[in-house]
């Protein structure tokens, strides 16, 4: 009976998802990527496979790019503000700070910290970085001079298992840190520990009032952790592509494909 049950579950929800109506396509882009970021304007941001970093408008027209090949590649973004954003090459831990046109405004270099294996940074609020610091296992914010503001709680006292950090982003006086096998760790404004929301498998996030939104294989999960309920967006699927990343801002859905940005306007 149970068996029976689970099976006509699983037939509903194809049955649904079946019935649910094509989201209409604003652009599709070609395009091979591997880094998808959206601002709070609907500004879409790709690090494209050869290392050229390009910003799209909420129309899907391209407005900026911007290149290094100095630095090697680019492992993490950060565009919640689209005025100051932010790329880090790990490799050479290289910082750099680019205007809304995508012109370099600062660049630093982070092996001045005398940190190995910084993984993740994050823009703060008023401008300054988040950096995880894995030898003390702390938080810590720093100003544009690499100058430590806030020295944040020794997670070793805290935590049972200490994170392995893969997206950092900072949000209404909280700091989010996603870990694949942990789950989203978050930490208020002094960069002290305050829980772990036990969503694991995450590895990137957007923080939307009190919405967290992350992808989950073919689906967009908008969890409130104040309501503590979940909507889902079906990811639509185009034959013979791969789903890269996806996000979701104004009632458009970004989707990378492993040969195309595609913009889908919402109908919910």
């Amino acid at each position: 009976m149970r068996l029976l049950l689970s099976i006509i579950a699983i037939v509903f929800a194809f049955a649904f998802a079946k019935a649910q109506p094509p989201m209409p396509i604003i652009k599709s882009i070609p395009i091979t990527a591997n880094i998808l970021q959206v601002d709070e304007l609907g500004n879409a941001y790709v690090v494209r496979n050869d290392n050229a970093f390009i910003k799209y408008n909420e129309n899907g027209d391209s407005v900026a790019n911007y290149i290094s090949i100095a630095n090697g590649d680019i492992n993490n973004v950060d565009v919640t503000n689209p005025l100051r954003v932010m790329l880090y090459y790990a490799r050479f831990a290289k910082l750099t700070i680019l205007d809304r046109m995508l012109a370099p405004k600062n660049e630093l270099n982070l092996r001045k910290l005398n940190q190995l294996n910084i993984n993740v940074i994050a823009i703060s609020a008023e401008g300054n970085l988040w950096v995880y610091d894995q030898f003390s296992a702390t938080l810590n914010k720093l100003d544009m001079e690499l100058n430590y503001m806030i020295r944040g709680n020794d997670l070793r006292q805290q935590l049972s298992e200490l994170p392995t950090p893969v997206y950092l982003i900072e949000r209404d006086r909280r700091v989010y840190m996603a870990d694949t096998a942990q789950g989203i760790l978050v930490f208020d404004q002094y960069g002290s520990y305050v829980n772990t929301l036990s969503i694991p498998g995450v590895k990137n996030l957007q923080v939307v009032g009190s919405q967290l939104i992350y992808q989950k294989g073919a689906t967009l999960i908008a969890y409130d952790f104040k309501r503590i309920e979940e909507t889902k967006i079906p990811i639509p699927q185009i034959e013979n592509t791969r789903i890269v990343q996806a996000a979701f801002c104004r009632n458009v859905l970004y989707v990378l494909y492993n040969d195309r940005l595609v913009l889908y306007r919402s109908t919910n």
